[in-house]
């Protein structure tokens, strides 16, 4: 608000479940306090110094794919400090299916997913690629909407992204703060760095599980798609949700699901990361010692 004219927003008020369709290129919505969902249909859209308050009226699977900002296929779109409450009525606060996302200094609450990179290969094989987060705060998260798993960031496929200085604030009933998965197409190349998290029921997922994850009964994850070049680097993890970060560790890692041990296709790569309150290493599995079983 202090970059706002007066330090003040502007209403933009209705019902919190209208749709506002963004439809002109280079639109800058700025200094707004918008109830209702943005569905941005065009390149190069700016929100910044604003508030939005949505719910798209829906609960469980019937909400999958809303969110308070929608970058739709071909759109693009730069989310600059902006307070994002989902109101337990949203799936995420931020659904990129579009060619780019920048996401910066955004304060989100109230989705069962903060980020969710989708990829609507029916349309392009690039959709939720190229993405930036950072900076910004994922917490308070409810069950109300979508599966209830909820993520601080998901993909089933997504390619060149950078996750960077942000905090995830996930309880130990949440799946997770990171989920890089490849159901609908491979993962590679995503940096995630300098990263505060805790909670999750494992705090990291990076893991190929296509066509298989190798599990009992599943077949293994040898051709189909990939996770590849995924890397996680000085990544700080708190004790604050549980004594193993997550409820169960920082890294689902299954050693007897072969090949890949339910983690990325080539391996984990992991530098500098360490427990806050410990300063112990996690680079080579989940924490350990002082009575902790985690893994």
């Amino acid at each position: 608000m202090s970059q706002c004219p007066g330090g003040q927003l502007t209403a933009n008020g209705g019902s919190v479940t209208r749709t506002i369709q963004i439809t002109t290129p280079n639109t800058v919505i700025s200094c707004e306090d918008i109830q209702g969902m943005l569905d941005i249909q065009a390149q190069n859209v700016t929100v910044r110094n604003s508030l939005i308050e949505s719910s798209s009226g829906m609960t469980g699977e019937d909400a999958n794919g809303t969110a308070a900002i929608k970058v739709e296929d071909g759109a693009s779109a730069i989310i600059d400090h902006v307070k994002i409450n989902g109101d337990d009525g949203v799936h995420a606060c931020i659904w990129h299916q579009g060619t780019s996302l920048v996401v910066n200094a955004v304060n989100c609450y109230g989705v069962d997913d903060g980020v969710f990179s989708w990829a609507d290969t029916s349309f392009s094989s690039t959709t939720g690629d190229h993405f930036v987060i950072k900076n910004s705060y994922f917490h308070g998260f409810t069950t109300a909407t979508a599966n209830g798993h909820e993520d601080g960031y998901q993909t089933e496929g997504a390619s060149f992204g950078l996750i960077r200085h942000n905090t995830y604030r996930m309880t130990t009933n949440a799946d997770s703060a990171i989920a890089i998965w490849d159901s609908l197409k491979s993962s590679h190349d995503i940096r995630v760095s300098h990263n505060l998290i805790t909670g999750g029921g494992f705090s990291i997922y990076a893991e190929d599980y296509n066509p298989g994850d190798g599990g009992p009964g599943n077949p293994p994850a040898v051709g189909g798609f990939s996770d590849t070049n995924i890397t996680f680097t000085r990544n700080v993890f708190s004790t604050d949700a549980a004594g193993c970060v997550g409820q169960f560790g920082v890294w689902f890692d299954r050693p007897s699901w072969g090949p890949y041990d339910g983690g990325p296709t080539d391996g984990w790569r992991r530098t500098g990361n360490k427990v806050l309150e410990t300063g112990q290493s996690v680079d080579s599995g989940n924490p350990s010692g002082g009575g902790l079983s985690c893994g």
